[in-house]
């Protein structure tokens, strides 16, 4: 399992190459997937970045619950253009490096639950936080033919 070092290093190393796809997702914002896609896989550029904004908050606050920790507010992002996207990203992901920069070793045993993921671990919401980030970052990254 890795520590809570290499989690927030990971989260932040997926972060920068998540932000490096939105920042040239404008060409694409409303532009979905060709084919038969369905679910997140047939968002375009603006529904992944809503949803990954929002997602920081999400994360954030499940992770500070199960750990003791002060959690962000629950919000619904929405960015009605990519200029908005980049500094709304970094400000919710702010807020979800602000309660994982607080977590310890100590925490990634703890277990919790949330109605969306089930039981996890704070170790494995961490994980799930790097691969999320990477994850839509792909999805962008197809979108725009790359």
């Amino acid at each position: 399992m890795p520590t809570a070092a290499e989690s927030r290093a990971a989260i932040a190393a997926a972060f920068d190459t998540y932000s490096a796809e939105l920042a040239q997702a404008g060409a694409v914002w409303e532009q979905k997937p060709e084919g038969s896609a369905d679910g997140e896989a047939a968002w375009c550029a603006r529904q992944v970045a809503e949803h990954i904004a929002s997602a920081g908050i999400f994360f954030g606050a499940g992770i500070a619950t199960a750990c003791g920790l002060e959690a962000p507010e629950l919000e619904r992002i929405s960015l009605p253009d990519a200029s908005a996207a980049s500094g709304e990203t970094r400000r919710t992901h702010g807020l979800l490096m602000d309660v994982v920069n607080k977590v310890s070793d100590e925490h990634l045993g703890i277990e919790f639950e949330t109605p969306q993921l089930g039981k996890q671990t704070v170790a494995s919401m961490l994980g799930v936080v790097s691969y999320h980030l990477n994850d839509h970052a792909n999805q962008l990254k197809t979108l725009r033919g790359g």
